[in-house]
């Protein structure tokens, strides 16, 4: 029945598609023509659900279902056409590549990444309330922080075609990497007319290889203490992020040679240590798993590329009015990277403004009529969104790299050669140089920028420069490979042709650590989306869990053992049931919310509540508005005579609903809650 169900998931999900696709197909080329329609509906939807909450949705979708199939009808000519066929071919391909990863590895861990945050981000979003909705991580107050505007758009999905949450985390991980894909082979294609080259661009920067991949298995070898399934693992992160964190492992006596470690006596200080910059570039996201904003990024950036590719390559017979149409939507794009990913909003005008001056140096200004237009359309739809944001967001200031923290010469070479090559390339070939002179304009000032900048956030040390250069260098890298490559690959001159292939096939070698994680991996809870399998795995757990997602809506309080702050259990019990959790992770509310003191105090008492020493702990329930309070083995376990004093402490307000008697598991349920 699963299977079943999931397969008319996704064909609800393309009858979608297809239909927007074949709507704005009539203005746009097809493939832009999806991620546009995907993007329009998403932003309008978000601006109305500002004035108003638009509810669940589920019972829509049979309605939107039947204006889907009406479209399919009144546009068969077009759906007959080859190229529909053929975008949709792509789509296929693409959507199944990104699809096939998450439906093997589908868990929603809280200890990987932001997983278990992202799937929080969705959650405030699912009830379809008027946003800025409440935030379920920290009530009473609002959802009006950080950039979610791609969870949003998957908690929209999965409202309107009713599914778990986890299955719209990983089916919208699997479409935004999918569409991304789509508009990649889109943009080669403006250029190149062979499938191959037009392969090898789009697998290169699938894959997420590095310029250190073709040598990371000569400077660190595996260790002869550790298994293949070890090497599986670090070798797909070591790629992306070496600099002065997977360096630390080289072993090998070439690698001593090219990366030696830093002597007492060369250091600048003497607690300095080397920056730890990584590279967090496009097909690095699949191994990562996150349904994070760096997703959103890309798919903008490969859709502004390939407005961009349209209008800079028009065809025989095009008409003015489209080539308009798509430098309004390019504009559109940078005020919609302000809620995507704020962190790339800087580059994203940066490359707009590249543009719009290299075709006024050209003297083919561009329509500025259009480009203002659809700036400000975009601004406008944005800014129900940005007028919500906390005031007492934390200050993170632009500040100048020291000179002591700039990227070290030989592993900036080794790191970036890929893209600094093509570069280089593209610029030979006088048919396509004026264009390329553009792309290497923009992409040099934001290499410049992003060695000379970073944005101050809270971390230290080591980290000062990590959060920028692993949002920037990732973004910048791949939009890099993408456009560069294709220009070199298009060259009239077969020596830059052959010197862009063997570029990017070195690059491609990434696809033996990605193929060894792939096949040693462990896959037990393949196929099961919701991406809480792993956790239901526990009976008390599932239970729980079962019982909660069935009861009425209320706040749960959970603890977690240890001295972490993040990236602990605590709250899945209160997300896998689509609860309100009394207060989330520590460190990450506190930094969104402006780090507030009251956090941390906050934090503390449920620590002492659990331990059974938190005075007037009734009173304190009711004040937090607390309807179920959970209890697990581990929490036995941590503290055995808690639960006692607990009970005996509580007992007036909240009832015992045992799920396990020894030891003691099970939740307190506000008496008003008893059905």
């Amino acid at each position: 029945m699963q299977m079943i169900f999931l397969l008319g998931s996704l064909l609800l999900l393309w009858l979608h598609l297809a239909g927007t696709t074949l709507v704005l197909g009539r203005w746009l080329p097809y493939p832009i023509a999806r991620a546009a329609g995907v993007l329009l509906v998403t932003l309008v939807l978000c601006a109305i659900e500002h004035a108003f909450g638009l509810g669940r949705l589920s019972w829509l979708w049979p309605f939107t279902t039947a204006g889907m199939l009406f479209v399919l009808y009144l546009f068969r000519a077009e759906a007959r056409s080859e190229a529909f066929r053929n975008a949709e071919k792509v789509l296929v391909v693409c959507f199944a590549v990104a699809f096939a990863w998450k439906f093997m590895l589908p868990n929603i861990l809280p200890n990987m990444g932001e997983r278990a945050a992202d799937l929080y981000f969705m959650l405030n979003y699912y009830p379809g309330e008027q946003l800025p909705p409440l935030d379920t991580w920290y009530p009473p107050y609002r959802f009006d922080f950080y950039y979610a505007f791609q969870h949003y758009g998957a908690a929209l999905m999965g409202r309107l075609f009713g599914w778990n949450p986890g299955v719209a985390y990983n089916i919208a991980f699997a479409l935004l990497m999918g569409l991304s894909l789509t508009l990649m082979w889109y943009f080669s294609g403006r250029f190149l007319a062979q499938r191959w080259a037009r392969w090898l661009l789009v697998i290169t920067i699938g894959l997420g290889g590095t310029g250190i991949t073709p040598l990371i298995h000569f400077v660190v070898g595996q260790p002869a203490n550790q298994p293949v399934e070890w090497a599986a693992t670090e070798y797909m992160w070591g790629s992306a992020r070496f600099i002065g964190n997977f360096e630390t492992k080289v072993n090998t006596n070439f690698g001593r040679a090219l990366f030696p470690k830093l002597k007492p006596e060369d250091k600048p200080r003497p607690d300095f240590e080397p920056n730890d910059l990584p590279m967090e570039n496009f097909g690095y996201q699949f191994f990562l798993g996150d349904y994070h904003p760096p997703l959103g990024s890309f798919f903008l950036l490969f859709l502004g590329l390939s407005l961009l590719a349209w209008v800079e390559t028009p065809a025989s017979g095009s008409f003015p009015v489209r080539r308009r149409l798509a430098q309004g939507l390019f504009a559109l794009t940078v005020p919609v990277m302000l809620i995507t990913n704020t962190w790339i909003f800087p580059l994203a005008l940066l490359m707009l403004l590249t543009w719009v001056c290299w075709r006024e140096w050209r003297k083919e200004p561009p329509d500025w009529g259009a480009v203002i237009g659809g700036g400000l359309l975009g601004a406008l739809l944005v800014y129900p969104y940005l007028a919500g944001l906390a005031a007492q967001a934390i200050n993170t200031p632009i500040k100048l790299v020291p000179w002591v923290d700039h990227t070290p010469a030989l592993r900036y070479v080794i790191f970036w050669w890929p893209m600094l090559a093509l570069m280089g390339l593209s610029l030979v070939d006088k048919r396509h140089r004026p264009l390329a002179l553009c792309f290497f304009v923009a992409f040099t000032a934001m290499l410049v920028v992003s060695e000379m900048v970073f944005v101050d956030d809270p971390s230290g040390g080591k980290y000062d420069r990590t959060n920028t250069t692993m949002k920037w260098w990732g973004w910048i890298y791949s939009g890099g490979l993408l456009v560069c490559g294709a220009l070199a690959l298009a060259s009239a001159q077969r020596w830059v042709r052959a010197a862009a292939a063997v570029t990017l096939i070195l690059t491609s070698f990434y696809a033996f650590d990605v193929a060894r994680y792939w096949w040693y991996v462990p896959k037990t809870d393949a196929g099961k989306l919701d991406g809480r399998a792993w956790f239901m795995q526990d009976k008390v757990n599932r239970d729980m869990v079962n019982y909660l997602s069935n009861a009425p809506r209320g706040i749960v309080l959970e603890t977690w053992q240890g001295d972490a702050y993040a990236y602990t259990n605590q709250t899945l019990i209160a997300m896998f049931s689509q609860q309100i959790s009394m207060q989330g992770w520590t460190n990450h509310v506190s930094l969104w919310h402006g780090a507030p003191q009251q956090v941390w105090n906050e934090s503390g008492m449920i620590k002492t509540f659990y331990r059974g020493e938190l005075p007037d702990s009734a009173n304190w329930l009711q004040r937090h508005r607390v309807d179920y309070v959970t209890w697990l083995p581990v929490d036995s376990a941590a503290a055995p005579q808690a639960w006692a004093t607990i009970n005996q402490a509580i007992g007036g307000y909240y009832y015992w609903k045992p799920f396990s008697d020894n030891p003691p598991a099970g939740l307190w349920i506000r008496r008003e809650m008893k059905p």
